[in-house]
């Protein structure tokens, strides 16, 4: 069950969040076609694919700025419903899936991005969600070597800590990131014990997660967290399966290890 109280609006093109509904109706974004039209030209935060892009854009909210994101998804071109297919998955295109899973995260008590309207209208789509101000990429703490020398050891433990019971949690309530790196988790610069999972666009919900989704999960953590000590990376593993490791883990590890590894290969073949 949802933790927010929904509204339809535009006749079901529009759903909003209830926290923020007088804040859109006070600035006149009712309906798809004004949301789309006014979103336009927000500043880009975000352009990586022709069909996808990410605008952040401010409303005055009783004499207070507030920010806001804005993924808007257009046709996808014939390559985004045949790539998945070759791989034996469905497409997973326009803003829907990631505003049901940023619910479904919401719902196991997983800290993400606050919802506020999701639009659709034909095959262009919209996610709107609360901006997550002060805060600071993992990647930057982790993977930046003199970030990582400056970060206290109790602290890092506690993130490494963190970082692994957002996993376990996710993986116990059947969802799958499928981009689970430390650039898409964002550390609270005024309270270090907040952390929050972003970019949720390819998550998927399953009754039961299969081992395959767990392991590219963990070795996508394991790929972008470069500076990780080996004892450190253990010490993931155990908060992870909340008990010491035992001998039958080591298939599990290898499978991690042939997965990162495989991940590292299509970085390095595609310069990414």
């Amino acid at each position: 069950m949802t933790p927010f109280n929904l509204e339809a609006w535009d006749s079901g093109k529009l759903i909003v969040n209830s926290a923020f509904a007088e804040l859109l109706r006070r600035h006149g974004w009712q309906s798809f076609d004004s949301i789309w039209a006014r979103s336009a030209d927000a500043a880009i935060a975000k352009n990586l694919r022709t069909d996808r892009v990410t605008l952040r854009f401010t409303l005055d909210d009783c004499g207070t700025e507030r920010s806001f994101y804005i993924k808007r998804h257009v046709r996808s071109s014939w390559k985004e419903y045949v790539k998945p297919l070759l791989r034996l998955t469905w497409p997973i295109l326009g803003a829907r899936n990631e505003w049901n899973a940023i619910l479904d995260f919401h719902s196991v008590g997983l800290p993400t991005m606050t919802p506020v309207a999701f639009g659709k209208a034909g095959t262009d789509s919209f996610l709107i969600t609360e901006g997550l101000e002060d805060c600071t990429k993992v990647s930057e703490l982790i993977t930046n070597e003199e970030a990582a020398l400056d970060m206290p050891e109790a602290v890092r433990s506690r993130l490494i800590d963190q970082i692994a019971s957002l996993a376990r949690t996710m993986h116990g309530a059947g969802l799958h990131h499928q981009d689970f790196y430390l650039g898409h988790l964002l550390l609270s610069n005024s309270d270090d014990t907040r952390l929050y999972i972003i970019d949720l666009g390819r998550v998927q919900k399953h009754r039961q997660l299969s081992r395959r989704w767990i392991i590219k999960d963990l070795a996508q953590l394991n790929f972008s967290a470069t500076t990780l000590l080996p004892a450190e990376r253990l010490r993931f593993l155990r908060h992870y399966l909340g008990r010491s490791l035992q001998s039958s883990d080591r298939t599990l590890i290898d499978r991690i290890k042939s997965k990162t590894a495989s991940i590292g290969r299509h970085s390095r073949k595609n310069r990414l």
